[in-house]
């Protein structure tokens, strides 16, 4: 089978990972190629993080397209997508049919088209762009729709009832240390401000989806309450004026490091991960840091509310008040080594791998 996994480009961020890890497990036994859309010659460095993660099998392409939407830029990608004669065109995020509409249109005869929702259902799929493409589409058995978690299928079902869809769970490749595993312990431990001091890790770009205001000033009242813990953000864009209002209110304990590609090591080497987002799919970090069993603090979002046993592998705060995140951290805290060792023996039976992820994209391809 040939297939084609479309995205926008290869930034860092929790679909361009996904859509990584999928193509290469994908290829295994399927000829696939990955194309992005936006023109990677302009900042190489963001758009293709992920470019190096791809598997020697899987060719990867490059529509070029630059900034803004035209009929143009939409004809040029009908005229790539056209060209590459795949059998399945998987397309990613929740932009990607706007730019994908005339391709969708004019090639669902000969090409089966799929949308992989990233987020909640009722955040930018449930437009009037996305009622006329499901019911005109979706509801006519021409294009296949895939929710990340069973609270996003739900979702899902509920808005569009007819739709053509399926609920596969995200998937993540195996965490392995680097060649720099060392060099971050060494890094993590830096960030202790006392020797017993415990470190929680975020990792997310800088966005009022994810909430970090409120990670932070939770963070700090935690710290204030006398707990010995430290926060590591991962990720970029605190630079701007979100970023920074953000990083006015984190104090000492709170160490914002930017973009890192071993975002695995950091992982292993930290007692507690965070979440704090408005909403979600099935957040990428959120697998990796069950991957390794490392305990999760979260809001109650989509995928959270499905990958953390509330007290058993993780806490779950009762909403997205500063006072119910802050009851979750004092939760963890108290009883890290348990909710540890339930992450650790919840790991090995995770159904969050990507053979299984892959798997069942294929039987819902051929179905």
């Amino acid at each position: 089978m040939k297939i084609l996994e479309v995205v926008f480009n290869l930034r860092p961020g929790g679909a361009e990972r996904f859509a990584v890890d999928l193509t290469n497990e994908l290829s295994k036994a399927n000829e696939v190629t990955l194309m992005a859309l936006k023109d990677d010659s302009v900042e190489p460095e963001r758009d293709l993080f992920y470019a190096s993660d791809l598997a020697a099998r899987v060719t990867y392409k490059n529509v070029g397209i630059g900034k803004g939407y035209s009929v143009h830029t939409v004809v040029k990608i009908h005229k790539a997508i056209k060209k590459e004669k795949a059998d399945i065109v998987h397309l990613h995020g929740d932009k990607m049919p706007h730019y994908c509409i005339l391709a969708i249109f004019l090639l669902h005869r000969k090409m089966k088209f799929y949308q992989t929702i990233h987020s909640d259902i009722h955040n930018g799929y449930d437009s009037l762009f996305y009622r006329f493409l499901v019911k005109t589409f979706g509801y006519q058995q021409r294009m296949g729709f895939i929710a990340l978690s069973e609270t996003n299928y739900r979702d899902m079902i509920d808005v569009y009832p007819k739709i053509k869809g399926a609920c596969i769970p995200n998937g993540r490749a195996p965490i392995v240390p680097t060649d720099r595993f060392d060099e971050t312990r060494e890094e993590m431990a830096s960030y202790k401000s006392a020797a017993d001091s415990r470190i929680y890790l975020h990792v997310a770009r800088c966005n009022l989806v994810k909430n970090q205001r409120l990670l932070v000033e939770a963070f700090g009242k935690f710290v204030e309450k006398g707990y010995h813990a430290d926060l590591v953000i991962i990720g970029p864009g605190f630079e701007n004026k979100l970023g920074e209002s953000i990083r006015a209110k984190a104090g000492t304990h709170v160490h914002f490091i930017g973009t890192r590609k071993n975002v695995g090591d950091y992982m292993l080497h930290a007692d507690v991960f965070c979440l704090s987002s408005d909403y979600e799919g099935m957040p990428i970090t959120l697998l990796e840091a069950s991957l390794v069993g490392l305990p999760i603090v979260s809001t109650p979002v989509c995928g959270a509310v499905d990958v953390v046993e509330n007290k058993v592998n993780g806490v779950l705060s009762e909403g997205h008040t500063v006072g119910q995140y802050l009851d979750a951290l004092e939760y963890s805290y108290q009883h890290l080594c348990e909710l540890r060792q339930n992450s650790l023996k919840m790991k090995d039976d995770s159904a969050y791998t990507i053979e299984n992820c892959a798997r069942k994209y294929m039987d819902f391809f051929n179905r």
